[in-house]
């Protein structure tokens, strides 16, 4: 496929329904685990929404790779996952599909709503590690 092809189909992405079943993908840098941090400030809004990527257009390793475009190293950073219902069954939070075409990231996703004290604790209990730090993937 030719680059000006490409660039077409990437200008029609649009945003699409996230079934309850599918998983948000979210990095997270080192710092979050170190001793004494508490993991509930990573839960929140970057702009709009707090920023992650949908299972179905991407892997967590593609997740983790994209810090690259940030001039960031892969290997500082895990991958979460949380269950989109899980998300969705929290207080005054939606899960939007925001497909991100400058960067070509037709899996971004958006989680909006206040990341209040009582949202990022139960954001905190939903999230389960899928890449560590240590790993090379």
């Amino acid at each position: 496929m030719d680059s000006n092809v490409a660039d077409e189909v990437t200008l029609n992405w649009q945003p699409e329904n996230i079934p309850d079943t599918d998983f948000l993908y979210m990095r997270v840098h080192k710092n979050w685990f170190q001793p004494k941090q508490n993991i509930t400030g990573l839960f929140k809004n970057h702009g709009e929404g707090m920023s992650t990527d949908w299972s179905y257009y991407a892997t967590p390793k593609e997740t983790k790779e994209r810090v690259i475009r940030f001039g960031k190293s892969p290997e500082d950073f895990a991958v979460i996952k949380m269950l989109v219902a899980e998300v969705r069954a929290i207080e005054e939070q939606t899960v939007e599909h925001t497909p991100d075409i400058p960067n070509r990231n037709r899996a971004h996703t958006d989680v909006l709503g206040e990341k209040d004290v009582e949202a990022r604790l139960k954001f905190s209990r939903i999230f389960d590690v899928v890449i560590k730090i240590e790993d090379p993937n």
